[in-house]
């Protein structure tokens, strides 16, 4: 039996609502999402869901995120009047909804997340995934908790990512859509692993990455994502 194509919202929705904040995350689940993914960094002793190093595009803020304190950027507007969450905040927002991809941004966020994963103790793991660029931020959640679901990311597929997916027992390979194609989703699929392809959001698009039989793919637009499986 073929397993259902993930739905999964990048940032929420963030085509439709300020990226990463909650309003986005509600609104990708009202759309119809299967998983919501976020990005997470480390501030203080808090994981707070925000993606650039600065914060000019995305707040009222300025300046490098890493240098503001948790208490200075729980002031700035996200967008909307939302403020920036907390990993804890989405988890509370998302219940047993939906699935969540965290995607680890700063350095030293393997260690708090997965206390924050610990924490609550009644969270399904087939309703996780911890994925990352930084492959050594990946291995070291594994060292902490092998049974925490991961996956590499890597904006050109290779040989070489296969080969790092599948030692380190990754359930799947995020790839960009711009290089991903039919003999990679074929290998990895070989392999055992799963194809989650990033960011697409044209309804071309969409239908092509379903033709190549990725396994789900991030998008700005969940709701285009889900009239286009139901074709």
């Amino acid at each position: 039996m073929a397993r259902p194509f993930l739905c999964i919202g990048h940032r929420g929705a963030m085509g439709h609502e300020p990226e990463n904040t909650l309003r986005s995350i509600r609104k990708g689940i009202e759309l119809g999402a299967t998983w919501i993914e976020i990005d997470v960094q480390r501030v203080e002793e808090q994981l707070v869901v925000f993606h650039d190093e600065r914060l000019d595009r995305t707040t009222n803020g300025r300046g490098l995120l890493a240098e503001q304190s948790f208490a200075e950027l729980r002031k700035l507007d996200a967008g909307r009047g939302e403020r920036i969450p907390t990993l804890e905040e989405v988890f509370e927002t998302i219940g047993e909804r939906v699935g969540l991809n965290i995607e680890l941004k700063g350095p030293e966020t393997a260690e708090p997340t997965v206390r924050r994963i610990h924490a609550r103790d009644d969270f399904d793991y087939k309703r996780l995934l911890v994925s990352s660029f930084d492959i050594p931020q990946l291995r070291r959640v594994h060292e902490l908790d092998a049974e925490i679901p991961l996956a590499g990311l890597y904006s050109r597929p290779s040989k070489e990512a296969l080969r790092t997916a599948t030692a380190l027992g990754f359930l799947a390979i995020n790839v960009s859509l711009r290089h991903v194609t039919s003999e990679f989703v074929k290998a990895a699929h070989e392999q055992g692993l799963q194809v989650l392809v990033y960011t697409v959001n044209e309804p071309d698009d969409i239908a092509r990455m379903m033709s190549l039989g990725v396994d789900g793919v991030f998008s700005d637009y969940p709701d285009r994502v889900l009239r286009a499986s139901r074709k």
